[in-house]
């Protein structure tokens, strides 16, 4: 069939939502453009003529075009950005090719997954095509019966000058304006702007029902109706409460009003992990596993049997992330004494009187002795720790050689896939985290203690120069060198095999297994090539500046450095070689997810749940339900912003708090610089589009890790929501030289297109006006 928007019967509805609801505002009388709908693909020269005809009769003005799949713009589901649009079609030629592949984009991975995820297989859906007529746009909108983030807040509409497709993308800020406020934002009048709202309420009287809907204004001030469907976010906000309200109620039935977490360990996980790769985390900080050995390594308790210590995994998960109990960790370190870990300022041991108990007072001899031997080693045995680190170190890269990717493994018979993968996940949550682990608490210990040295020379005002200045310019870290080697074959291809076969194991978001590693990505990792490198190291003379203090602790401050400084590229050595062994956790995976017909869905199963659909003791029509409920729980947590410190007190509050207006302009700063610059916000580096990256770009992101190279050496400074002084992200930016801030929700606050200041000194950020 293929019908203009005037001639299209009301029993035609096959064409999708997004045709029908434009065809029968026309008819009643709404100033859309004209249009025409393509049922199927045009197969003979009679169909071409007609459109040929009926576009000569539109002066060949220029048209967008656009897909109506059924099912699309319903109340149900969007499919927004999931098919295919072209806009300012001019030529015949151009035209035909436009049908085509708007016609073939129901087939892309993208609208087959979206598919995949709402209606739970990747099911044939009827296809049909829009052609409309181009408004030219002096202004264009969006219009939401009711505010899609505060209800209250009744009818908006946001818009920008030009074409809509900016606001839409969130490439610019827009004009927003409410309909029940007199007062307008933007150059826009308030009698043009009660135009569009009364056409709105025409809408939603003939579909009956709340709408979103898109529209414009020209360039002679004439409203025009572009595209109305039904609020698809309102039967998934229901659905999204009362996700939020039975993880809320669980948290509240399962901890403590006292309980607090500490998110910064996993502060380079750049989103919810999977549940496969928390789950290999947890058993990583359960009794036994590799955090258990590394307090025994340092002298703490550790986990025991005793009815004061906790007999599991200490790695809680709240709204889809990953956090370790503190409230849990007290007793791994000295027993059931009267001490609490006090979150503020920085985590430390406080007294509690309430938390004296007859087996705290019983035990006391045997903690004083502990606190003091720990005390000791952590003061006087640094040294020998780091020669034990690196002989492990050493041992680890012998034992733990692996191919360069997973190919081979398709080749393998089930069973010793299934080996090896089980083998793997042990190895990692037992063996290979116990010195990385040792080498976190060691590095903060000195850290603090190379701080509170410098404190007592300089004044605290100082302190964050002088740290920033020797950790960005006396750091020789394997990462660093990894970024030398990336950039070089950025620009010249022919070096990319080297790279890969060293560093092809690590990738952008490297400790989620679901993310790929480099060496899959092969040359899509580095973007189009760069014909210079941001990456140059500082050289300053750091033990003739600490000489230069004049103080009688000079030579404290030195070997606090130099402490700190081989603490910090052992950390990095030892990052470098355990994500070799992960890295086939995930190809072992993927292999898996093939056999049992899930492919990567296999990520949203834990180990257990893995193995059990393997022996078949779980069958797959309830396992892809699983997964299925799982991805409705991250998509209903995804906006969700939470602390690195979070206290269950104030959970709540956090849920509640989406005030934006109120956030701070000032965070950490994590890397010395000013710089101006366009914000480019960036939740998954896989999907950035180097061709629209601007030069002065600042990169906006959760967290980033070593992975982010490619978009790292493409920015001119970085906002990051979480990660402190000594993160990898701080560390990097300070190699390169990027100013770096850590400013929590500023993914949230900040669109695409800002223009903004960083202070990387202060840890500031404020708008270039």
């Amino acid at each position: 069939m293929i019908s203009s928007f005037l001639e299209l019967q009301k029993e035609q509805t096959y064409v999708g939502s997004k045709a029908y609801v434009l065809a029968m505002m026309s008819q009643a009388g709404l100033p859309v453009p004209a249009g025409m709908i393509l049922s199927h693909l045009p197969e003979s020269d009679q169909d071409w003529n007609r459109i040929k005809t009926w576009w000569a009769e539109q002066k060949q003005a220029p048209l967008a075009v656009r897909s109506s799949a059924f099912g699309e713009d319903s109340e149900e589901m969007s499919f927004a950005g999931q098919n295919q649009t072209f806009l300012n079609v001019k030529t015949f030629e151009d035209l035909k090719k436009a049908i085509i592949a708007c016609f073939k984009s129901v087939d892309r991975e993208a609208s087959q997954s979206y598919r995949q995820f709402f209606m739970g297989e990747k099911a044939d859906v009827p296809m049909n095509v829009v052609l409309q007529v181009m408004v030219n746009a002096q202004y264009a909108g969006v219009y939401f019966t009711v505010n899609p983030t505060k209800a209250e807040d009744g009818a908006v509409l946001e818009y920008i000058e030009g074409l809509g497709e900016a606001l839409v993308s969130g490439q610019v800020n827009p004009f927003r304006v409410f309909k029940k406020k007199s007062e307008s934002d933007g150059p826009v009048g308030r009698s043009l702007i009660d135009q569009v709202f009364n056409m709105a309420e025409i809408v939603e009287n003939e579909l009956e029902q709340k709408i979103d809907m898109e529209w414009a204004i020209d360039h002679e001030s004439h409203v025009f109706l572009l595209q109305a469907r039904p609020i698809t976010s309102a039967r998934s906000e229901t659905k999204q409460l009362q996700l939020l309200a039975a993880e809320l109620e669980r948290i509240e039935k399962n901890f403590s009003v006292d309980t607090w977490w500490d998110g910064q360990t996993f502060a380079e996980w750049t989103g919810q992990p999977t549940r496969l790769t928390y789950d290999v985390w947890k058993r990583a900080f359960a009794p036994g596993g590799a955090f258990d050995d590394s307090l025994h390594e340092l002298g703490y308790l550790g986990f025991s049997e005793r009815k004061f210590s906790p007999h599991e995994s200490i790695l809680d998960r709240l709204f889809g992330r990953a956090y370790v109990n503190m409230s849990k960790m007290v007793p791994l370190y000295f027993g059931p004494i009267p001490y609490e870990i006090n979150p503020y300022p920085r985590p430390h041991l406080k007294f509690y009187w309430s938390k004296i108990s007859s087996v705290g007072i019983m035990r006391t001899p045997a903690s004083l002795w502990r606190m003091l031997k720990v005390g000791w080693n952590m003061s006087a045995n640094r040294r020998a720790w780091i020669e034990k680190s690196r002989k492990e170190l050493t041992d680890f890269k012998h034992k733990m050689q692996r191919p360069q990717n997973g190919e081979m493994y398709s080749q393998w018979k089930t069973e010793d896939v299934v080996n090896l993968w089980q083998k793997e996940i042990y190895n990692f949550s037992k063996l290979s985290l116990k010195w990385p682990l040792v080498l976190v608490v060691l590095v903060e210990a000195t850290h603090q203690s190379l701080r509170a040295i410098l404190k007592s020379i300089v004044g605290e005002s100082k302190v964050e120069d002088y740290m920033q200045r020797w950790i960005g310019a006396g750091l020789q870290t394997a990462t660093y060198e990894m970024n030398r080697y990336f950039s070089r074959a950025q620009e010249e291809p022919l070096k990319r095999d080297f790279f890969f076969s060293r560093f092809g194991h690590r990738g952008p978001g490297e400790l989620e297994l679901s993310h790929p590693r480099w060496e899959e990505l092969g040359d899509s990792a580095f973007g189009p090539p760069r014909s210079t490198s941001t990456i140059a190291h500082t050289d300053i003379n750091i033990e003739e500046e600490i000489h230069q203090l004049k103080s009688f602790k000079d030579s404290v401050v030195l070997e606090e450095w130099k402490l700190l400084k081989e603490l910090l590229e052992l950390r990095e050595q030892w990052k470098m070689e355990i994500l070799r062994p992960y890295a086939h956790i995930r190809y072992t995976t993927l292999e898996l997810g093939k056999r049992l017909e899930i492919g990567t869905d296999i990520f949203h199963l834990g180990v257990e749940e893995i193995e059990d659909l393997i022996s078949g003791a779980r069958d797959l029509k309830t396992t892809k339900q699983i997964i299925r409920n799982r991805k409705e729980e991250n998509e209903a947590y995804r906006g969700i912003y939470l602390p690195d410190v979070l206290l269950h007190r104030e959970l709540e509050k956090h849920l509640k708090d989406d005030d934006q207006s109120t956030m701070k302009m000032r965070g950490i700063a994590l890397s010395n610089g000013m710089v101006k610059g366009q914000v480019r916000v960036v939740n998954d580096p896989s999907e950035v589009d180097f061709a629209t990256w601007p030069e002065d770009a600042i990169l906006v992101a959760p967290a980033t890790d070593p992975g982010w190279t490619a978009l790292l050496t493409r920015s001119r400074g970085v906002i990051v929501e979480r990660g402190g002084v000594l993160s990898h992200c701080a560390i990097v930016a300070r190699e390169m030289g990027l100013p770096a801030i850590n400013l929590p929700r500023a993914t949230q606050y900040f669109k695409n297109g800002d223009r903004v200041w960083i202070d990387g000194h202060h840890g500031s950020v404020k708008y270039d006006n």
